[in-house]
């Protein structure tokens, strides 16, 4: 009964609150710089679910990031705002600024990463809920205490980001 009623609550809440949207972005990071060198690598791919809810012009974006690396797999803690630049009938025209606070995950034990990130982006909104973006971007990731591993603890990456997402609510 708890679990029925909670239920109900949340889908009330859901239809009453305004301009929310959750996302879902599938991730690929050709990289273009490494500490001690330049040139081209892959810097693997991943999948970001992100939270963003209008504020003021722009949104405040949160999410949390799955990412599959070469030599193993991270996980990040995202933040970041979204400022609009043009917006013209189902089309809006974006930058992201973020930052990612996550874990390498070493079998040993996982070590502290962080990431810089910002990212112009394409979305399109259909006339009801559903929205796709797309975007093409420029991070900087290090993990400070992977020195004791390898070279390379640092990299500059262009993530290329492709998705969509459902607005909750009300549209406003």
């Amino acid at each position: 009964m708890k679990k029925l009623v909670l239920s109900i609550f949340i889908f009330c809440l859901i239809n009453t609150l305004n301009a929310q949207q959750i996302a879902l972005n599938f991730e690929s990071f050709p990289g273009v710089a490494y500490r001690g060198g330049g040139g081209y690598f892959y810097g693997g791919g991943g999948l970001e679910v992100t939270y963003q809810h209008d504020f003021k012009q722009g949104r405040i974006r949160g999410g949390l990031e799955y990412r599959i690396i070469d030599w193993g797999n991270q996980i990040g803690l995202n933040v970041a705002y979204n400022h609009p630049y043009f917006v013209h009938n189902a089309w809006r025209v974006s930058g992201t600024s973020g930052l990612q606070l996550g874990l390498a995950l070493f079998r040993q034990r996982p070590l502290f990463v962080y990431g810089l990130e910002y990212s112009p982006e394409v979305e399109w909104q259909s006339g009801k809920r559903f929205f796709a973006n797309a975007g093409l971007g420029i991070r900087y990731t290090n993990s400070p205490k992977y020195r004791n591993f390898g070279t390379i603890n640092s990299v500059l990456e262009l993530p290329i980001k492709i998705g969509f997402g459902f607005r909750l609510g009300k549209r406003s």
